[in-house]
């Protein structure tokens, strides 16, 4: 899909060589700090996968970033039809480092058909690639970023989605997650719930980013058939829930997940990896279950238990 994005480049690729080249830095802090992300309203896709999913949602990406070795390979050998790319050092760019290079006249008829449109033959895929802007890294920087190693290296820059809450409470089942802390954890519960038919999830002050870069490699594309807001005081959570039964888990004084009627929607709540559910939201419960299991084990792991709960109801 890349390849053909580039044949339909119609700005020149930006080459960085320097480690002190401002895109650079300001990828870097993209990448490290969650500040810099709630400041810039932007965030980083790691991989194929995710460049993929995002895309297939027609939404744009601001910035395409691939080491030189991909970029070339792209170009099977840096083909002469294929855009010069220009070489920045340690100079300015522009005040945003990411602002769009728009390509002119883009012409959709330069996007091939079938197989060479790209992935699942979608050439609105590929055409969404060649508009954003291209950075190009030096092997050697590429490689210190921190990042997952992949057989295929690229990172895209996008604006972090930031849906509005709900005027009125949805009828659905949705998904609350109230102070987890692993992004692992985060990334696979959202995974889940997508796969589960969720498309609400609310997060308490307390849980972590759901746009950072470690709860989207967890999250393998969930993110982006969800409707997800974060952030939400407790005394908001009831405005959002309605009238539907909050549901959760709990140690003891619980019925059995799997003798209780779950056929109604419910608004699940998974809680803290160790101090379980908020005291508050627990009161609140109107389903208090357990997940039986060996008593040798005190209890499942919080992305394991929201599994078993989410799919047991589906």
């Amino acid at each position: 899909m890349l390849a053909h994005a580039r044949q339909a480049l119609r700005h020149s690729p930006v080459e960085i060589e320097s480690a002190a080249n401002p895109r650079l830095r300001h990828l870097r802090e993209l990448l490290e700090s969650g500040r810099e992300r709630r400041r810039s309203g932007q965030t980083v896709l790691e991989g194929w996968h995710l460049l993929e999913s995002w895309l297939a949602g027609g939404r744009p990406v601001l910035q395409l970033v691939l080491p030189r070795r991909t970029f070339q390979q792209l170009g099977q050998g840096g083909e002469p039809s294929s855009p010069a790319s220009r070489r920045e050092h340690g100079r300015s760019p522009s005040a945003n480092p990411w602002q769009r290079v728009s390509p002119q006249g883009l012409p959709g008829s330069s996007i091939p058909s079938g197989e060479a449109a790209g992935m699942n033959g979608n050439p609105e895929m590929a055409t969404l690639a060649a508009q954003a802007s291209w950075l190009v890294l030096d092997d050697r920087l590429f490689d210190q970023l921190d990042i997952m190693p992949s057989p295929s290296p690229m990172l895209a820059v996008v604006e972090t989605p930031r849906p509005a809450l709900p005027a009125s409470a949805p009828g659905h089942d949705l998904v609350i997650l109230d102070r987890i802390q692993d992004p692992g954890n985060v990334g696979t519960i959202l995974r889940t719930a997508a796969a589960a038919g969720i498309r609400t999830v609310l997060t308490t002050a307390g849980t972590a980013a759901c746009w950072a870069p470690k709860v989207l490699r967890a999250g393998m594309g969930g993110h982006f058939v969800l409707e997800i807001h974060e952030n939400i005081p407790l005394e908001q959570l009831k405005a959002q829930v309605g009238a539907l039964p909050l549901a959760g888990t709990v140690l003891q004084d619980g019925q059995s997940l799997y003798a209780t009627d779950l056929r109604q929607p419910l608004a699940w709540v998974f809680g803290n990896e160790g101090e379980g559910i908020d005291p508050e939201l627990q009161a609140q419960l109107g389903c208090r279950l357990t997940i039986p299991q060996d008593p040798g084990v005190e209890s499942l792991n919080v992305a394991a238990s929201a599994a078993v709960c989410l799919f047991e109801q589906r």
